[in-house]
């Protein structure tokens, strides 16, 4: 994976951890109230008063007084105009809507004193209707609904004030809830939403009563009060007969402990069921509904009893499904922990106890491209294409097979247009390669994979470039690239601008070379016995898709089961999902960790994996830097050729201007532009050209053979504030 979109998908999977863990023990928290930086107005306190009237005029109805207060907090002091709200449920229950009529507003001051608020003609936004005399601050409206954007009609009662920066100011509002109480034919129903919606979560306190006249209230036996909305699913009341003289008091106090909400909890909610002789004790006055000659009774019954049901359900369930967690969490574990003990015993080799820290001799003359896969083997890291390209032409420079040098003489390289490829050997046989062949050709023959093909190409015989230099034998990719390059070097030279433009328009070359690199691997890790199977990292790519399956299993389900139980009171809960999540993602990491070393090495294979692996460290470490043995010129160009292929040249270079500054000797390494970022660059240019030419060679020939594919809760009210 690529080092970015990893580093995306922990930060991504951070996030979504740490927000599970706070929707999970911190439901309550605000953040607004800890910057301290943002405008908000938002009711913290409520005492609550309903008397239920059953009079001729008003029958059905629930006289409510309310006091509420508000915390105004205005991010800066020149903007002090505020409009403060009360919403007001707005519904309609068996064809009768629930209405109100606002009586009065006052705004009660620390001392006692009250400011009676008049009523505002208009309902109004803009800051200049504050200071107008008609519209001014000290007034009320009431936004009777129902409920219209466009219109700006809300079902709420509205508080001009100015001049709040950040206070808590309580207000006393009257009303009359209209259709309150409902009678059918063997019940009456009394349903009161107190409060509801989003900023129910702001509120540290709700205190309230409920009063009925002894004269109306049903007889004990003949009547069920109950409560809903919290976590709890209802709270507690208290029933008292002197409390208030001449009403039977229903009462609550809640303090913060008890208002705790989530999404499909947010409301405060009374219902009182009258029955038997006293079916319409307090609804002798009350408004015909639509159902008011049904029989009614049992089914609401019913609904109290599924409600109850559903919040006992999930207090009973709820240590099922995290006990449930913790087993598949062990479960996951001892999976992971035994399928790793299964692949170590039955596929990888003994493990050598001796390490090896640095390693400073090259181990064997390794292909380069071959040497930077071991190193790699298990490790995150990758092998970096760019960096094999110029490893391997640099070997070719190194070798005495080829020599770059400017066309015009001067030591300008910066122009790829300036710098010609000069071929310094060519085989005693006219070199004949599978690259002038046509690819079916090839591929038939089998040519590609011939780990022996170099001997068809180039004699074993001892070989002495054009400037006398006795040759080394060269690698199966440097091979390659000695060929791919000297199928385009007409002549025995060639520029780097026309070597990049003849692979860009001879595609089916550029496949034969991609293809024989991409395939190097594997001929030689089992050609040479390093690896026991051709595909030696199938344990190590599988459990890297594991572990990748384990994350996105945790993300989905951190997500996705959030969005299924946010509005549903089921058992399942943000604890047990956020175990099960947190545990796919230790064992991803435990996975990620394993699969390292499930590389399917021989014996021997093992052992030149810790040399080079050795050497590598050696090279990318400061100790080369300060190293005081003497080491050779033809040692220092090795260690430039595999440090390039590790990506790592930087490293060497560096200390090879310290410890090594007589470089007149190698031809290599005297020459700057070997050691110059041009020259990763140029290689860089040529592998992506490389491949795009693959790429298109593959596409081709998949259009030719037909290769081408085509596919097609509660009903209450909140209340809060906004500033201007």
């Amino acid at each position: 994976m690529n080092y970015n979109i990893r580093k995306f998908v922990i930060c991504f999977v951070i996030v979504i951890i740490l927000s599970n863990i706070g929707i999970t023990f911190f439901s309550s928290y605000n953040p607004e109230e800890s910057t301290g930086f943002n405008d908000y107005a938002r009711i913290t306190d409520v005492w609550y008063q309903a008397v239920i009237l059953d009079e001729e005029d008003n029958g059905g109805n629930a006289h409510i007084t309310e006091r509420l207060t508000f915390d105004v907090h205005a991010a800066r002091k020149d903007n002090l105009y505020w409009e403060l709200w009360r919403a007001l449920p707005e519904q309609t229950i068996d064809g009768l809507r629930v209405d109100y009529e606002v009586l009065s507003v006052k705004q009660i001051n620390q001392d006692g004193t009250e400011i009676i608020y008049e009523e505002s003609p208009k309902l109004y936004w803009d800051d200049s209707d504050y200071i107008s005399e008609l519209y001014g601050p000290y007034k009320w409206y009431h936004s009777k609904g129902p409920y219209n954007e466009y219109l700006r009609r809300y079902e709420c009662v509205l508080f001009y004030v100015d001049g709040l920066y950040r206070e808590e100011v309580t207000y006393e509002i009257e009303y009359i809830m209209h259709n309150a109480s409902f009678k059918y034919s063997d019940v009456s129903e009394l349903y009161l939403s107190m409060y509801s919606e989003e900023t129910i979560k702001y509120l540290d306190s709700f205190k309230g009563e409920i009063l009925i006249k002894n004269s109306d209230m049903p007889s004990s036996g003949n009547y069920i009060a109950h409560t809903y909305g919290t976590n709890n699913g209802t709270f507690e009341i208290e029933e008292s007969s002197t409390k208030n003289p001449g009403y039977y008091t229903f009462s609550f106090d809640l303090d913060k402990n008890d208002l705790k909400f989530r999404s499909y909890n947010q409301y405060l909610e009374f219902t009182l069921l009258s029955f038997n002789e006293d079916y319409h004790k307090f609804t002798n006055y009350a408004k015909d509904n639509i159902y008011s000659w049904d029989i009614y009774l049992e089914e609401a019954k019913e609904n109290m009893a599924e409600y109850d049901s559903t919040y006992t359900k999930i207090k009973q369930e709820k240590p099922l499904y995290i006990t449930g967690a913790i087993v598949i969490s062990l479960f996951l574990f001892i999976y992971i922990v035994y399928r790793d003990k299964n692949i170590c015993t039955k596929y990888l080799v003994k493990k050598e106890n001796q390490k090896i820290l640095y390693y400073r001799d090259i181990p064997s003359k390794l292909d380069p491209y071959f040497a930077a896969t071991l190193v790699f083997a298990k490790s995150k890291k990758k092998v970096n294409m760019d960096d094999i390209y110029s490893a391997l032409l640099l070997n070719l420079v190194r070798k005495g097979y080829i020599e770059l040098k400017t066309i015009d003489g001067t030591n300008n390289y910066n122009k790829q247009s300036n710098v010609l490829i000069n071929i310094l050997y060519t085989p005693n046989k006219e070199v004949k390669t599978i690259y002038n062949t046509s690819l079916n050709e090839a591929l038939k023959k089998n040519a590609i994979n011939k780990a022996n093909v170099s001997n068809n190409i180039i004699e074993n015989t001892p070989k002495i470039n054009k400037n006398g230099k006795m040759l080394e034998e060269l690698t199966v990719n440097e091979e390659a690239y000695f060929n791919f390059i000297n199928n385009f070097a007409k002549g025995g030279s060639i520029s780097l601008n026309d070597f990049q433009s003849s692979i860009s328009r001879n595609i089916n070359i550029t496949e034969a070379f991609v293809t024989r690199v991409d395939n190097s691997i594997k001929s030689i890790g089992m050609n040479q016995k390093y690896f026991k199977e051709a595909r030696f990292d199938k344990y190590q790519k599988s459990t890297y898709n594991l572990a990748k399956t384990y994350i996105i299993l945790a993300i989905a389900i951190m997500i996705l089961g959030n969005i299924i139980i946010y509005h549903n009171p089921t058992g399942l809960n943000n604890a047990s999902l956020l175990i099960v999540s947190i545990s796919l993602i230790i064992c991803a990491f435990l996975l990620n960790k394993f699969a390292k070393n499930y590389v399917l090495f021989t014996q021997f294979g093992e052992e030149e994996y810790i040399k080079w692996y050795a050497l590598y460290n050696f090279l990318n470490s400061a100790t080369l830097m300060h190293e005081k043995q003497v080491i050779e010129l033809p040692l220092w160009e090795e260690y430039l050729v595999y440090a390039t292929a590790f990506g790592i040249s930087e490293k060497v270079i560096k200390a090879l201007k310290i410890n090594c500054p007589d470089l007149t000797n190698s031809v290599m390494l005297s020459n700057n532009y070997y050691l110059s970022h041009s020259f990763i660059t140029y290689n860089r240019a040529i592998r992506h050209t490389t491949y795009r030419a693959y790429k298109s060679s593959i596409h081709s020939r998949n259009i030719s053979f037909g290769g081408s594919f085509y596919g097609g809760g509660g009903r209450g009210g909140g209340g809060g504030g906004g500033g201007h």
